[in-house]
């Protein structure tokens, strides 16, 4: 990776359709989308895009295409959860590491995904596929863990995105975009485990389970314009 400036950390945190610990989901109020369950977005979302927001004052993340852009791409690795469950044998994935690449056209702001692959059984490694996908266009790395929990390994720390980052950086894309989703299974305090997405970017590659990055939310959908 570059010298130059990272994304600012607080980014992951307040846009998107992701929440802290024992947090709600935000989501965009009217026709602009809709996040599934949660709140009305007042509490991540109030600071996106308005330096000095009044407070309660609601923010629609789909009104603007940076934060629609974090907002759709957090919906397509909602959807790439699906893809992956409805190709397991069971709902925990089975066993078998799955991966999917997410991009972004900037010229046209349409969030797209290329082909899933699946791991061997047992195997806890698979590759990337980016058949139809420009380089300069890649904004998020989505795999599975299955059998544990949704954070990223010593490999995806210093190979995946390191190797990732420079692709995009030499294809004349911007690296600094680029997210990692992790998925795998997580107990929420005093609950069962189940299985989650995380988010990572430069900023908090290290996260761990007691330093988790957000959680997408599993039933995030696009913005609707």
């Amino acid at each position: 990776m570059t010298d130059q400036p990272p994304t600012n950390p607080g980014d992951i945190w307040v846009t998107g359709q992701r929440r802290t610990e024992g947090g709600l989901f935000p989501r965009p109020a009217g026709a602009g989308g809709s996040g599934g369950t949660g709140d009305d977005g007042e509490t991540h979302q109030q600071e996106v895009g308005d330096e000095d927001p009044t407070p309660g004052t609601y923010v629609d993340p789909c009104a603007s295409p940076g934060t629609a852009k974090e907002w759709n791409t957090d919906a397509a690795a909602a959807e790439g959860l699906r893809r992956m469950q409805a190709d397991a044998d069971d709902p925990l994935l089975d066993g078998r590491e799955r991966s999917i690449v997410i991009a972004r056209d900037p010229a046209t702001g349409i969030v797209y995904s290329g082909n899933m692959l699946v791991g061997e059984l047992g195997a806890g490694t698979v590759g990337w596929d980016f058949t139809g996908i420009n380089p300069a266009h890649i904004i998020g790395l989505m795999h599975s863990h299955p059998g544990s929990g949704p954070y990223p390994s010593g490999p995806d720390q210093t190979d995946v995105f390191p190797a990732a980052f420079s692709t995009i950086q030499n294809a004349g894309g911007d690296p600094h975009a680029l997210r990692l989703y992790m998925v795998g299974t997580r107990a929420d305090p005093g609950g069962p485990a189940r299985l989650q997405i995380r988010i990572y970017n430069e900023t908090n590659l290290n996260g761990d389970e007691s330093n988790p990055g957000p959680e997408v939310n599993p039933d995030a959908q696009p913005c609707s314009n």
